[in-house]
């Protein structure tokens, strides 16, 4: 009975060592095979994007002129879009008003729409300057605004 367990153990083993070299070579050729479908991927994806560059160039370098872009047009669709320019000119014309010698509000100048700008600004610090002197006791010279002396 030894003899045919240690046979056993010995069949199981070589079983065994056959599946991990048929699973290491499996994983070998699935590596190798992902590892050429991503460069045919990345291949791909420049010949792609090259082929796009490379349209847009000729695009940007090639415009169609005017007179290609008028070839392409019948008689009929000129015709109908120099009626629908026609009406669009005919609708958009501003109104215009007229006046003689009428007073209108004067725009003001560039130095004085500063000063309306910073009238208020300058009007609020003057204030607080003046509120902060005003209500420091007699004896004390140093308000919080004022820089430190040396002793």
């Amino acid at each position: 009975m030894g003899a045919s367990a240690r046979e056993i153990e010995r069949q199981i083993k070589e079983t065994r060592d056959r599946m991990d070299d048929n699973l290491t070579a499996l994983e070998g050729r699935a590596a190798s095979s992902a590892a050429r479908y991503g460069r045919l991927a990345a291949i791909g994806l420049v010949v792609v994007a090259a082929g796009g560059a490379a349209y847009f160039i000729y695009r940007r370098m090639r415009r169609p002129t005017l007179k290609d872009r008028l070839d392409g047009l019948s008689v009929e669709k000129l015709r109908s879009l120099a009626e629908e320019l026609s009406g669009r000119v005919k609708d958009e014309l501003p109104s215009v008003t007229v006046t003689v010698n009428e007073k209108t509000e004067r725009e003001p100048g560039t130095i004085e729409s500063l000063l309306r700008k910073l009238a208020p600004a300058l009007v609020g610090t003057a204030s607080t300057a003046l509120l902060d002197r005003v209500s420091r006791p007699a004896g004390e010279t140093d308000g919080p605004y004022s820089p430190p002396q040396a002793d």
